[in-house]
């Protein structure tokens, strides 16, 4: 039942999110200001809930992380960049999953994430950049070694967003961050990779567009 109302969720969320990038503009706006929102509400329960010692300091520092991951995301979409780095995230926590799944022995980080291998982590790194290799290529036009290293890092440090999300979970003692979308948690479950990558590809995209 719970993997059905994940494929339903999926079905449903990724054509939406897809075309409101298409829209962009304030369309996209106006959902990334409603996700960052959701997503500083489930971060501040989730430190209400938690053994940090400095509340406020963690609060402030999660909040400015959640924005700037969002507003990364939409600068992304305005230097048309944004499929690249969804692509490579996607493959990357793609790969991950189905080759740690099937062939993964050694865990990755077993005292966050226990499921999560080495054997996944780095299928995950080689399918980012190989998709990312043919984005950059076809599409970006960076050239084969700016796409190759900016791949690269994005799909590492995608993977280490989703270990750091994880973290804090752990940490406040939490399954998920929220129940936005059903059977895939909240805004933070979703976006965690994304959140620590988007601004980097940003900043990515202004280098390669004004070269």
């Amino acid at each position: 039942m719970e993997r059905r109302t994940r494929i339903i969720t999926a079905a449903i969320c990724i054509p939406l999110f897809l075309l409101f990038i298409y829209a962009g503009g304030w369309w996209l706006g106006g959902l990334l200001l409603f996700l960052g929102v959701v997503g500083c509400v489930e971060y501040a329960r989730i430190v209400q809930t938690s053994s940090y010692r400095h509340h406020q300091a963690a609060l402030l520092l999660g909040w400015g992380y959640i924005i700037l991951g969002f507003a990364g995301l939409y600068g992304a979409r305005v230097e048309s960049g944004v499929l690249w780095l969804l692509l490579i995230i996607w493959s990357t926590d793609t790969a991950a999953y189905e080759f740690g799944r099937r062939f993964g022995k050694i865990p990755l980080a077993p005292t966050i994430s226990p499921k999560k291998t080495q054997e996944g982590a780095l299928a995950g790194l080689i399918a980012g950049m190989l998709v990312g290799l043919v984005w950059g290529l076809a599409v970006i036009k960076a050239g084969v070694i700016p796409s190759l290293l900016i791949a690269a890092f994005i799909s590492a440090l995608g993977q280490a967003g989703d270990l750091l999300e994880s973290k804090v979970k752990r940490l406040a003692g939490v399954k998920d961050s929220g129940r936005l979308f059903p059977g895939h948690g909240g805004v933070l479950d979703r976006f965690d990779s994304l959140l620590l990558t988007a601004p980097f590809m940003y900043l990515f995209l202004l280098l390669i567009n004004r070269a």
